[in-house]
């Protein structure tokens, strides 16, 4: 009676064991998930380049390319640089800096935009058509999003 007992107690943990370890094995870092607020509007937006690692396991995505070009068939978001808009992380970054890039010639029109949450008047934003590239920081690594935005000043 003893013995079977400690076989299946023994039968257990091993197969807990196994099953632990498959889960393991197959587990990947995923971004956070990034929104961004506009007129009450919500839009989803998705990461292009990060490198993250979480429980001794890494994952890492990188993309080869500007982003101005990654983003230009998009379909740009309006935002009035006199108004609020916000971007809501799934979890809160340790930093985050914003880079423009103009959508027509592919340069960078506003680099290290600081803020958590961004002010466009305050950096005195100029009406254009942009990608914006969204680079958060994390203890356990990084992710850059983009999204074109159109941005235009409209006072009401």
């Amino acid at each position: 009676m003893k013995k079977t007992v400690l076989w299946g107690i023994g039968a257990f943990l091993l197969l807990l064991t196994i099953s632990g370890w498959a889960g393991y094995s197959r587990y990947e870092p995923e971004p956070p998930k990034l929104e961004l607020i506009v007129d009450q509007k919500s839009v989803v937006i998705e990461p292009m380049t990060f490198s993250l690692q979480k429980w001794g396991r890494a994952a890492a995505a990188d993309t080869y390319s500007e982003p101005a070009a990654l983003v230009k068939e998009d379909t740009p978001v309006s935002i009035n640089t006199s108004e609020n808009f916000k971007l809501t992380f799934e979890d809160a970054p340790e930093s985050v800096k914003y880079y423009l890039w103009d959508i027509n010639t592919g340069k960078l029109a506003y680099k290290d935009l600081n803020g958590y949450p961004l002010n466009l008047k305050n950096s005195n934003v100029a009406s254009g058509d942009y990608a914006m590239e969204i680079r958060a920081k994390w203890a356990n690594g990084y992710v850059f999003y983009n999204i074109r935005i159109v941005a235009y000043n409209n006072k009401k």
